[in-house]
Order: structure tokens, then sequence, then C-alpha cells
């Protein structure tokens, strides 16, 4: 896991990218690795839970609105974490294409209806476009979140399959303790270590971990 950059994308707002940033880094710390967030999205939610001096705020956090500044960024928190996890906004921007051009992998969280798998392909294609500026492969991989009904679910990841989206095996259901973990900034894996989110949490954070990833 060292030095490595992972950033949640999506053009469609709601999705469940901060949840997803949260979760995850309240796990890697647990897991011992120094973990960093940059807040690029400018409703600064991951920055708003860090301030709650809950479990997150063991992170190192930065916000950084300035799309010509996230590179640099993202540059000096990688040279100094284990981990560092990027929050875009919920819509496309020429900030989401530099942070993507940072990523060692980009995730996308995707909502199990067919506006959402819309929206995630259409986010793949600023990923493509993004490697393709930066002449290098960036490994992107797409996870169904804030999931209802299993059987929509099967039918959105055979879509998400279909279309070449690459969706993780594992997935998170739409559970209250997420919800309530923003009231603490904190996440399933602090408020609830044996609850199912965190065992869902778990399962995204190591599936990722086993991904490849690419040299940002």
């Amino acid at each position: 896991m060292s030095r490595r950059v992972l950033v949640i994308a999506s053009i469609k707002g709601g999705a469940g990218k901060s949840t997803l940033a949260a979760s995850l880094a309240v796990h890697w710390l647990q897991a011992g690795r120094s973990v960093a967030l940059l807040d690029t999205d400018p409703n600064k939610t991951l920055s708003r839970w860090h301030a709650k001096e809950g479990a997150l705020a063991a992170a190192t956090l930065r916000t950084e609105l300035d799309e010509h500044a996230i590179l640099p960024r993202i540059k000096e928190l990688r040279g100094n974490h284990d981990v560092t996890l990027v929050d875009c906004a919920g819509f496309g921007n020429q900030a989401m294409v530099f942070a993507v051009g940072g990523a060692d992998q980009v995730v996308v969280p995707v909502m199990a209806d067919e506006a959402s798998v819309y929206e995630a392909m259409r986010t793949l294609k600023v990923v493509e476009s993004a490697g393709s500026m930066a002449d290098r492969e960036i490994p992107a991989f797409t996870v169904l979140t804030r999931v209802k009904r299993s059987s929509v679910a099967r039918h959105a990841r055979a879509q998400l399959e279909a279309l070449g989206a690459r969706p993780l095996k594992a997935q998170l259901a739409d559970r209250a303790v997420f919800q309530e973990s923003t009231f603490y900034g904190s996440a399933p894996s602090n408020l609830a270590p044996r609850s199912p989110a965190a065992r869902e949490v778990r399962e995204v954070a190591n599936e990722l971990a086993e991904m490849k990833w690419g040299r940002g």
C-alpha cells in the first residue's frame, strides 16, 4: 500500500464518494497505515467531517479548490503517507481531470440504477482521456454503493460488466451506520467494527489493495 494515490470520482452527485473515502480512510488508519485526504469538492464534505474530530481526524487533511494546485498537493501528500485518498466534486470539472491524472487508481462509486450506470461510464471516459494526456493507463474500477435490493444490484453489476466498467465484487449496502458516521466524523470500522457495513468496507479495501495500481 506504500505511497498509493486513490482518486474517488463521479460526475454524478450523491453516489457516495465522500462516504467511501471516509470509510476507506478509517479502515486503513485502523490497519496502521498513514492516510491523507485531499478534498477537492467545493461542498467540502470531507473537510466538515474531518473537523468533527472523530476517527477520521487521525488522517491528514488538505482542502484544495485551486485546480492548478491539485497535482502539487497530491505529490506532497503522497511523499509522506502510505495512502492518499482524493475526493472529487460530484460533477465533471478540470479539477477532476487533474486529480485523475495524478492517480495510481480511480474508483467510481455507482448506485444501482440506469442513470448512475450511464454517468459512471461518462466518468470512466474522463479517466480514459486523462490517461491519454498522461500517456499511461490509469486503472479504474466501479463499486456499487447505497445498494437497497440485491436483485437490482445484480442487474446493475451485469450492465457494468457488459460495458467493461470492471465492477468490484465487493459492494456497499444502504445502511444506517454510514449516515450515522457522518455526524461523528467517523466510519463503520470505528462505530460498529463487527457490523455488516464494516465488513463491506473491509472487503472493498482488500479488493482494491489486490487490484493493479498504476504509477502516479
